[in-house]
């Protein structure tokens, strides 16, 4: 199976000229290098719970980028366990999938980003690996996941994967400088939208209502220098943390899920938030 890896991630990317990405450094630096391979543009962003998106853009016919979709009209690339027979795209790529992946401790540790990297063969600046070092915190996982991470690095050789194992000199100053600075762009965020700074690696605060949510995603990307089109609308949709139980029993309905550790898992379903402070427009109904 491992011979047509990367054909299976390029038949993915080449799903469409546009993307949903995660709204994350895994994220952004994945709509960099896919906007370098193939021109991609980023139209939305999806975290489990709050999908945002362009004018003019259908939902279902985007690249879901560092997001594990559970729909087969859904098409993604993403790195989170999967459960046998759910609902995932035939056209989507999960390297757990891919390598029929069933225990926990031995899933796909890196970031998405290394999947791409790998599959394009882009070159990457020093830059640009040490930001792909601290999403996910990859370069973190080696400390305690260091063998089943060897084992996954000889799947996706690329000089990306190999500086997380033999970084140079410079290169903590510059992981804790890129951390410093993704914790201050957080905190910009919640001082000018109001809120607390989010805790995990996701920038803006999904607590923040529809319209301030969405205007913190439109300077995300601006910030970033991400090609993208402005976005306008967006929804959010029901959550829970559930066992695996719920999870296959209710399969039908999540849109998408990710296993948290341990065996919990946060599901998303289809089902539209009545938050008041989330006006979802109808468009987004099934």
């Amino acid at each position: 199976m491992e011979f047509n890896l990367k054909d299976s991630i390029l038949n993915t990317l080449s799903y469409s000229p546009y993307s949903i990405i995660s709204p994350d450094p895994d994220g952004l630096i994945s709509a960099k290098l896919l906007n370098r391979f193939n021109g991609s543009i980023v139209v939305g962003t999806y975290d489990k719970n709050i999908l945002t998106i362009a004018d003019g853009i259908d939902p279902k016919e985007v690249l879901y980028v560092d997001c594990d979709m559970n729909k087969e009209e859904f098409v993604s690339i993403g790195n989170h366990m999967r459960l046998p027979s759910d609902n995932i795209s035939t056209k989507s790529f999960n390297p757990n999938v891919h390598f029929n992946i069933k225990a926990y401790d031995k899933k796909f540790c890196f970031a998405t980003c290394f999947l791409i990297t790998f599959a394009t063969e882009l070159k990457t600046s020093d830059f640009e690996k040490n930001f792909m070092a601290y999403s996910d915190s990859t370069y973190k996982n080696l400390e305690k996941y260091g063998s089943n991470m060897e084992k996954w690095a000889s799947r996706i050789p690329h000089d990306a994967v190999e500086r997380i194992f033999s970084p140079i000199p410079s290169d903590h100053d510059k992981r804790l400088q890129i951390e410093k600075k993704c914790q201050k762009l957080r905190e910009q965020f919640a001082m000018v939208y109001g809120g607390k700074p989010t805790k995990k690696q996701s920038f803006v605060n999904n607590r923040f209502g529809k319209s301030k949510y969405i205007s913190a995603i439109n300077d995300l990307l601006v910030s970033e220098n991400i090609q993208h089109r402005p976005i306008i609308d967006g929804v959010r949709y029901t959550m829970d943390i559930v066992g695996k139980p719920t999870v296959m029993k209710y399969n039908q309905d999540i849109i998408s899920y990710a296993r948290t550790g341990s065996s919990k898992y946060s599901i998303t379903y289809e089902d539209l938030s009545k938050l008041k402070s989330w006006n979802n427009d109808k468009v987004f109904k099934k």
